[in-house]
């Protein structure tokens, strides 16, 4: 067998090739969460037990067995050197490689033995999709085209997983939090979704509180230093007469027009409100 496989018209690299069953890693890396521990478990089982689920396989047009669940069974197999694997072929009409990823993802969340966190992890792998079938509808919507079925991801998320969608919500909100050691627990079922979740929403209340506190603290320290700046006065005019004061106001060329009896007094009103323009008549004894 040849080092590569076509498949929808693009070659891959052949990943395992064992009797008449091909893997590549595009589809053995996609679901792939089985960390050592749990591996050697299952090596251990299926060296005393065997191998009780079938390895499936979708039979390409070109006569090769394409591994579409099982990878992890069939690596054990090969390790353990078992030559009588059960197999059973999926008779699906695939078009694309993400199909064939897509049902691999609702495969495995309709397994009634995974938690709900282990059904989103894979159902979120196919979030991506999900999202690019939304955005092409609001394209089309944008176009004037009618649309028939509307994308709500995290509904289409939550029917993948077949959980609530409620609690596929939480579950992304913690994953999007940022709050990577409360992920970590969720993800390795130390905290439920929902005890996660209560985590993230207490955390942002404390962020926002500090937010909002560093907010009004910077906007108090501001208002003091304004406060301790006196405003610029703007050099008065001063005139021989009364008409020449009225000129000046009625023109707009000053804001206010001051008669006082010396310089002193005029000074005094003027720093009340030293942002004005002023015309300043000194009437003489």
């Amino acid at each position: 067998m040849s080092n590569t496989i076509q498949l929808f018209n693009k070659n891959y690299n052949v990943y395992y090739h064992y009797q008449d069953l091909a893997t590549i890693w595009e589809l053995q890396s996609y679901l792939s969460i089985t960390d050592l521990n749990r591996y050697n478990q299952l090596k251990a089982d299926i060296t005393k037990n065997g191998v009780h689920d079938p390895i499936l396989y979708y039979a390409m047009p070109n006569g090769i067995n394409l591994v579409i669940d099982g990878h992890m069974r069939l690596k054990a197999c090969i390790e353990l050197e078992i030559s009588d694997i059960p197999t059973k072929e999926i008779k699906e009409d695939f078009e694309s490689l993400s199909d064939i990823q897509f049902w691999m993802v609702k495969n495995q969340c309709q397994r009634r033995n995974l938690t709900p966190v282990e059904k989103l992890k894979f159902a979120c792998l196919h979030e991506e999709a999900i999202v690019k079938r939304a955005k092409e509808n609001l394209a089309k919507a944008g176009r004037g085209e009618y649309i028939d079925d509307k994308v709500d991801t995290i509904l289409e998320i939550a029917k993948l997983a077949g959980v609530g969608r409620t609690t596929t919500a939480r579950y992304r909100s913690v994953i999007n939090s940022g709050f990577y050691g409360i992920i970590s627990q969720m993800l390795n079922e130390k905290l439920s979704i929902s005890a996660a979740y209560n985590q993230v929403q207490d955390r942002l209340k404390i962020k926002e509180i500090n937010i909002a506190s560093a907010i009004e603290n910077k906007l108090a320290l501001q208002g003091k230093q304004q406060s301790n700046i006196q405003p610029e006065m703007h050099e008065p005019q001063y005139v021989l007469d009364y008409h020449a004061g009225r000129h000046l106001l009625t023109t707009n060329e000053v804001e206010c027009f001051i008669m006082a009896k010396d310089e002193t007094k005029a000074k005094d009103i003027m720093s009340q409100s030293p942002s004005l323009k002023y015309a300043v008549f000194i009437i003489e004894d």
